[in-house]
C-alpha cells in the first residue's frame, strides 16, 4: 500500500513538472491568456508549489504585483527551480525604472548563488551597468575582479577597459562668495542615523556631487539631512534632484537656503 501511495505521488509531480514546462512554452509562443486560465486552477490544486508561484508572476501584467510575487518566492523559495529566474525578474525591474542601486542588490545574487543559471553573463551584464549609472567605478573594480575568480569564462574585458579608460569625478569646491549666489540646495535625504546618511552621502559624492549632512530637527526629533549644494535657480537645482532620482532612486526636496 505504501509503495502504491509513493508510486502515484511521483506520477503526479511527473505530471504537474511536465505541464509547468508546457506552460512556459505557451507563454514563449504567446498563448498568455491560455496560460491565465489555467492558473488559477493550478494555485487551487498546488498552493505551496513554487513552480506555479513562478508561473502565476510570470503572467501578472501588473508590474509591481509581479515584484511583490517574485520577491516573495524568493524568500520562501530561495532554493527552488526558477529561484535564479525570479532574481533576474526583480533586478530587470528596478534597473528599467532606473533605480540602479536597488537592482544591483538583486543582481549580485545571481552570479554568487546560482552560479550554473543561463541567467550570470545578463545579470553582471546589468549589474556592471547599474555601477556605471551610479558612477560608483570602485564598485565595478571590486566586483570584476570578484566574479572572474568564480566565472573566469565571462566576458568583461569590455567593462575592465571602460573603467582604465575613465577618470574618476571630482568635486568642485566651492568659494565662500559663492554661496551667496547660489541659494538652493537639493535634499535627497533625512536620517536618524547618521551611518544611513553618511552612505548616501558617498554614494552621491561618487558620482560627482557636492554633499553635505546638515542636523535639522523636525517634529521634535534630530535628524541628518543629506544635501547636495548648491544652485543659483531652482530650475538647476531640479535638474539636479531628477538626475539624483533617476541614478540612485531617490525622491528629493529643493531647499531655498541662501
Amino acid at each position: 500500500m505504501n509503495k502504491r501511495v509513493i508510486w502515484i505521488a511521483i506520477v503526479v509531480t511527473f505530471i504537474k513538472a511536465q505541464n509547468i514546462d508546457m506552460y512556459l512554452s505557451l507563454i514563449h509562443e504567446g498563448q498568455i491568456v491560455a496560460v491565465k486560465e489555467q492558473v488559477p486552477e493550478l494555485m487551487s490544486k498546488y498552493p505551496n508549489d513554487p513552480d506555479v508561484w513562478y508561473l502565476k508572476a510570470l503572467i501578472t501584467t501588473n508590474g509591481d504585483e509581479a515584484l511583490e510575487q517574485y520577491q516573495l518566492l524568493l524568500e520562501k523559495f530561495p532554493e527552488s527551480k526558477f529561484a535564479h529566474e525570479a532574481a533576474m525578474k526583480v533586478g530587470e525591474y528596478y534597473f528599467s525604472r532606473g533605480l540602479y542601486s536597488q537592482s544591483a542588490r538583486h543582481l549580485k545574487i545571481i552570479p554568487l548563488k546560482y552560479h550554473k543559471s543561463h541567467n550570470v553573463q545578463r545579470a553582471v551584464d546589468l549589474l556592471l551597468n547599474s555601477f556605471d549609472a551610479t558612477g560608483e567605478s570602485d564598485s565595478a573594480r571590486y566586483w570584476i575582479s570578484y566574479i572572474k575568480s568564480i566565472h573566469p569564462n565571462l566576458s568583461l574585458n569590455k567593462y575592465e577597459h571602460d573603467l582604465n579608460q575613465r577618470k574618476k569625478p571630482t568635486p568642485k569646491k566651492l568659494h565662500k562668495k559663492e554661496v551667496v549666489k547660489r541659494p538652493y540646495t537639493v535634499q535627497i535625504g533625512a536620517f536618524g542615523n547618521i551611518n544611513n546618511a553618511e552612505r548616501l552621502k558617498l554614494q552621491a559624492s561618487q558620482i560627482g556631487y557636492n554633499v553635505e549632512i546638515h542636523t535639522v530637527e523636525s517634529n521634535g526629533k534630530k535628524l541628518n539631512a543629506v544635501r547636495i549644494i548648491r544652485y543659483a535657480s531652482k530650475k538647476q537645482a531640479i535638474k539636479v534632484g531628477e538626475e539624483i532620482k533617476r541614478k540612485l532612486g531617490m525622491n528629493y526636496r529643493v531647499l531655498y537656503r541662501p
